[in-house]
C-alpha cells in the first residue's frame, strides 16, 4: 500500500437537477426557450405563439439565436407543441441549475475517487458522483446526523480524529472468543482510512469527506497485531456483534481463506436478506489473480474490486466471477490515527466506497431488505469493461448518484 499526504485545490460543478415536472423545480414555470427557423417572418411567429401557448418575449439568449418567451400552462408541453412546427428549430424548458453539493473540505478536491475531475491525472467523471448523489438524496445541506449504522470490522479507529469524533456509537473489540465493549484504538491506521470514506464529516472545513458523511459508525476491532491481522473467531465474533448492534451494513476491508465459521458467521448477519438482516460488503482482494478471498466470496457477500483513477481495473484487484460490484481503490486519501490523512491503495479502499453507497440506500429505502438494498446497489453502477456482469468490474463501479435515483 502507497502512502502520502495530498495538496489542496478548489471546485465547483454544475449540473442540471431534471424532474418530470415544473412543481418539482426542474424548469422555471412560466418561460420556454425557442429558437425559431431561419427566414421565419414576425406574422408565421405569432401565429405559431398563439396556438402554442406562448404569450410574449422576455429576453433572448446573445450568441445562440435563441428567444426566451413567456408561456401559459405547463412550458414542458409548451415546449412540445412549438417542437412539432417546422418553424422551430428547437424548443426546450428553462431548465433550473444549481451548484452540485460540494463541501467545504479543503480535501475534497483530492477525492478523485468522490468527484473526478481528471485532478490526479485520470479521467474525468471516472468516479462514484457523489456530490450529484447527494443533491439527489437530499442531502445537499450536509446534515451531521440522520444516516443509518455501519458497522466496520476492521483494525479499530482513531476516535479523536476530528473528522470521525461523535460518529462510534458502539466500540468493541474481539479477543479470546469474546468481544469487549469499550475498546476499539486503532494500533495499525488501516481501520481509521476505511472509517473516514465511509463516514468522514462533511462541510466541516476540514480534511476529507465520506460518501454516507451523516452515519454513525459501529467499530469492532477484529484485527489486533500491528500488521492488521486477526484470527477467523474474532473476524465472526465482530461481525455477531456489530450486527446484534444493530448495523445496517457491515464493511469488511479483510479476507483470507474459507472457513465454516466464517461462512456461518456471515450467514447469520445476512439474515437471508430480510428486513433485519445486514448487507455485508468485503474486499475482493490483493492478489491481481483470480484468487476468490474470504469473506467476499460467500453468496451471502457484496466482493468489491477496485479501479483506479481512469476506471480501469487496479492491477493488484482480484478477478473473478465473484465479484460483485467494482469501487475506487487506487491512491484514496482518508484519515489516519493522529488527526492526519494518507492515500492507500487496495481493495479495502475500494470497499468503504461500495459500503457507504449501501448506507445511503438504507437511508432512502428504510423499510427495504438487505436484499432489496443489494438489489439496488447492483443495479445502480455504471458498467465498465465487457456488457453485463464481469470478472473485472462484476456489474460496474458504484454510482452513488443512481443510487439515489438521480438523472445522471
Amino acid at each position: 500500500m502507497r502512502r502520502g499526504i495530498l495538496g489542496v485545490a478548489c471546485l465547483l460543478v454544475l449540473l442540471f437537477a431534471v424532474s418530470a415536472s415544473a412543481q418539482a423545480a426542474s424548469y422555471d414555470a412560466h418561460t420556454v426557450i425557442v429558437k425559431y427557423a431561419s427566414g421565419v417572418s414576425s406574422a408565421e411567429r405569432l401565429a405559431l405563439s398563439s396556438s402554442a401557448g406562448v404569450t410574449g418575449t422576455v429576453g433572448s439568449v446573445a450568441g445562440v439565436g435563441a428567444k426566451v418567451v413567456s408561456v401559459s400552462g405547463d412550458p414542458a408541453v409548451v415546449a412540445e407543441r412549438l417542437n412539432r412546427s417546422a418553424l422551430v428549430e428547437y424548443a426546450e424548458p428553462n431548465f433550473v441549475l444549481k451548484a452540485s453539493a460540494t463541501p467545504n473540505d479543503p480535501l475534497f478536491p483530492e477525492l478523485y475517487g468522490l468527484n473526478n475531475t481528471g485532478q490526479t491525472g485520470g479521467r474525468a467523471d471516472a468516479d462514484i458522483d457523489a456530490p450529484e448523489g447527494w443533491d439527489a438524496a437530499g442531502l445537499g445541506s450536509f446534515p451531521a446526523t440522520g444516516g443509518v449504522k455501519i458497522g466496520i470490522v476492521d483494525t479499530g479507529i482513531d476516535q479523536t480524529h476530528p473528522e470521525l469524533s461523535g460518529k462510534v456509537v458502539d466500540c468493541g473489540a474481539a479477543f479470546g472468543g469474546t468481544v469487549a465493549s469499550g475498546a476499539c484504538v486503532d494500533d495499525n491506521m488501516h481501520g481509521t482510512h476505511v472509517a473516514g470514506t465511509i463516514a468522514a464529516k462533511a462541510n466541516n472545513a476540514t480534511g476529507v469527506a465520506g460518501v454516507a458523511f451523516n452515519a454513525s459508525l459501529s467499530i469492532c476491532k477484529a484485527l489486533y497485531t500491528a500488521a492488521g491481522t486477526g484470527l477467523t473467531s474474532d473476524v465472526a465474533n465482530c461481525i455477531n456483534w456489530t450486527h446484534t448492534h444493530g448495523a445496517k451494513v457491515i464493511s469488511m476491508s479483510l479476507g483470507g481463506g474459507a472457513s465454516t465459521t466464517l461462512q456461518n458467521a456471515v450467514a447469520a448477519a445476512w439474515e437471508n436478506g430480510s428486513a433485519t438482516g445486514s448487507v455485508l460488503v468485503a474486499a475482493a482482494g490483493n492478489d491481481g489473480d483470480s484468487t476468490v478471498n474470504y469473506p467476499a466470496g460467500y453468496a451471502q457477500v457484496v466482493s468489491v474490486a477496485a479501479t483506479d483513477s481512469n476506471d480501469a481495473r487496479a492491477s493488484f484487484s482480484n478477478a473473478n466471477a465473484d465479484v460483485e460490484v467494482a469501487a475506487p481503490g487506487v491512491d484514496v486519501l482518508s484519515t489516519i490515527p493522529g488527526g492526519q490523512y494518507a492515500t492507500l491503495s487496495g481493495t479495502s479502499m475500494a470497499t468503504p466506497h461500495a459500503s457507504g453507497v449501501a448506507g445511503v440506500l438504507w437511508q432512502l429505502f428504510p423499510t427495504d431488505t438487505a436484499a432489496g438494498i443489494r438489489s439496488r446497489l447492483d443495479g445502480s453502477v455504471d458498467d465498465l469493461g465487457p456488457a453485463g456482469r464481469d470478472q473485472s468490474f462484476g456489474f460496474g463501479r458504484v454510482n452513488l448518484c443512481k443510487a439515489a435515483g438521480g438523472g445522471c
